[in-house]
């Protein structure tokens, strides 16, 4: 008898911590419907527990994040006049929840993987962390993503990184300011940023990041834009070909 697949994402709790372990190494981490909803209930769990103030993603495997998965049927915005996609409303999500967000990356953080982690309040990238954005070779617009990597390391860096579909590794993602810190050691510099965190509490934390989002807001319609960007690229005749080119196993931006 087959039992129920696998939980992409495994949740485990440390003091005021809440880790999130991406789980699917078998599809290298990809953006999936499934996943999307893990991530989404992890940050619920996250903001129900008042004594939690850090939520951290990590991965298992030899990739944090693959991108979106390409096999799977062709997103739709959630019902309404400002539906917007959940992988965005995800995105937006971790920059606006008053728990701090810590991107563990220790592996390959690939086009929409690469969003994933930008999105976070801080990115520790190990000595394996690679970050690409790799949309434009297959003929889509990281319409998503591109916001919240440029929030890091501003707008023409961040267009060059796409443009060219340039391969960071952990320092150069520093260099960038797409990461923030490149540790040797990555568990034990999580220790001690948690260790750094645990001197803020949760209500500052929520207060510094509500006022960084009125200092630098984002217009609100960004989301359904990026999304109707994303998905007019995606079913586009002329990208199809493009697409194509991609591996089965490896269809996912």
């Amino acid at each position: 008898m087959t039992g129920a697949p696998a939980a992409p994402v495994a949740l485990s709790r440390s003091r005021g911590v809440l880790h999130a372990l991406l789980d699917a190494p078998g599809r290298r981490n990809a953006v999936t419907p499934e996943l999307l909803d893990a991530l989404h209930a992890a940050v619920d769990t996250a903001e129900a527990d008042p004594g939690c103030r850090v939520l951290v993603l990590s991965a298992r495997g030899e990739h944090f994040c693959a991108g979106t998965d390409l096999t799977a049927p062709v997103p739709e915005p959630a019902a309404g006049p400002e539906a917007e996609l959940p992988y965005w409303t995800l995105l937006d999500r971790l920059t606006r929840t008053p728990v701090v967000t810590v991107a563990l990356v220790e592996g390959r953080a690939t086009a929409g993987g690469v969003g994933l982690a930008a999105a976070c309040d801080l990115v520790l990238a190990g000595p394996g962390a690679r970050f690409r954005l790799t949309e434009a070779l297959v003929g889509l617009v990281p319409a998503m993503a591109l916001p919240f990597v440029a929030r890091r390391t501003g707008e023409q860096r961040a267009f060059t990184a796409t443009l060219l579909a340039e391969d960071l590794d952990a320092p150069a993602a520093v260099a960038a300011g797409l990461a923030d810190l490149h540790a040797g050691e990555p568990a034990q510099a999580l220790r001690r940023t948690l260790v750094a965190l645990s001197r803020v509490d949760r209500s500052t934390a929520g207060a510094l990041k509500t006022y960084r989002s009125r200092l630098y807001p984002r217009d609100a319609r960004l989301g359904q834009d990026a999304g109707r960007v994303f998905l007019d690229r995606l079913t586009d005749p002329a990208v199809q070909p493009l697409l194509d080119r991609i591996p089965t196993p490896e269809r996912a931006v």
